[in-house]
């Protein structure tokens, strides 16, 4: 089972609290309507990465847990073997790894690609299920693998989606999708 970790395994939301502090925004959750930061916090993109980059890590140990997702998890780990697979970069695994362990999620390999491009590591580490946030790799995933996708909803990933692609509003309906179609997704 790989998992991407931000907007997956952390609120989607967590950084806008720190973002709109350091430039003085009133960001509101639900603005978030696309994956790409930089407009919604009126920026180049360019500065706003540059930016996001030097942030980093606050805002990785500030991120916050989604709902359900410790237990959960605990449940996929007992059945599934979890590879953690996230774009950000490798110089954070540390940091990603001491995040997971202090809120209690399963202690399991960590793939930091650097980048949105997760197939070579699904590929590497044999995955089966996938679980997303972000459209777009979902879409690629299902598309160049065919493996199955969990995309866990939230106000920047809306569209049709494909057969192998499901939507889910939280981990405890991925385990329940699980538990009731015995891994087939």
């Amino acid at each position: 089972m790989g998992i991407d970790i931000d907007g997956t395994l952390t609120e989607f939301d967590s950084f806008i609290p720190y973002f709109n502090e350091l430039l003085g925004k009133q960001v509101k959750p639900e603005e978030i309507v696309q994956y790409d930061l930089h407009e919604i916090f009126e920026m180049d993109y360019d500065d706003f990465s540059k930016l996001f980059d030097e942030h980093s890590a606050p805002v990785y140990e500030q991120s916050h847990p989604r709902s359900c997702a410790q237990e959960e998890l605990k449940w996929i780990d007992d059945h599934y073997n979890i590879v953690y697979i996230t774009a950000r970069l490798e110089e954070f695994e540390e940091l990603t790894e001491k995040w997971i362990k202090e809120h209690g999620f399963p202690n399991s390999p960590i793939v930091c690609t650097g980048t949105h491009n997760k197939i070579p590591a699904i590929k590497e580490y044999h995955v089966n299920y996938m679980v997303e946030d972000r459209l777009e790799n979902a879409l690629h995933i299902w598309e160049e693998l065919s493996v199955p996708v969990f995309l866990i909803d939230t106000p920047y990933n809306q569209a049709t989606l494909p057969s192998g692609v499901h939507r889910v509003t939280n981990w405890r309906e991925v385990t329940n999708f699980l538990k009731e179609n015995g891994g087939d997704a």
